[in-house]
């Protein structure tokens, strides 16, 4: 019988963590899955990069969202309408100030300013924004005269589940 509540706490103890309000949600939880943005499959399942191993993802940039406090990244593929393919990347910065300061390190020319989170860029064939502590990628792989449309929803449909 004395093993019972020194199980119950041991059980509370390891669930603790998870239940802190500070804590991030789960990664499968902010890229949007087939159908939740009209249009949009999912292709494949969410990769995820800590830190420590997102050069395998783009190297040569690592460096700059390690030194912005990356934790990880979650990229996933997508497809609009067996029309357009385009990737989907979120950084998990460790605070606002860091997504704000890579958002703010690449060069605005050539883009325009979209209502996207804290701030967005839509240009021909991509959308960037930040929101809180998220930096957010699209990517199209091909441009057509649906590309910008598509990836402004997809992006509207990430930032919806962004915290």
């Amino acid at each position: 019988m004395r093993l019972l509540p020194a199980a119950l706490i041991l059980a509370l103890v390891s669930l603790a963590p998870g239940c802190r309000s500070g804590s991030r949600p789960p990664p499968a939880v902010l890229l949007p899955e087939t159908n939740e943005v009209q249009g949009w499959s999912k292709v494949g399942q969410t990769r995820t990069f800590e830190a420590g191993t997102l050069w395998q993802y783009i190297n040569g940039e690592a460096e700059k969202y390690i030194r912005a406090g990356v934790e990880r990244t979650l990229t996933a593929d997508y497809r609009y309408r067996d029309k357009l393919e385009a990737v989907a990347d979120i950084h998990a910065m460790s605070t606002r100030e860091g997504a704000t300061s890579v958002f703010g390190s690449e060069p605005a020319t050539g883009s325009d300013p979209i209502a996207l989170g804290d701030a967005g860029r839509l240009y021909e064939g991509s959308v960037t924004f930040h929101k809180g502590s998220y930096l957010v990628r699209l990517v199209a792989y091909q441009k057509t005269t649906e590309t910008a449309t598509a990836l402004v929803e997809l992006a509207r449909g990430i930032e919806r589940k962004l915290p």
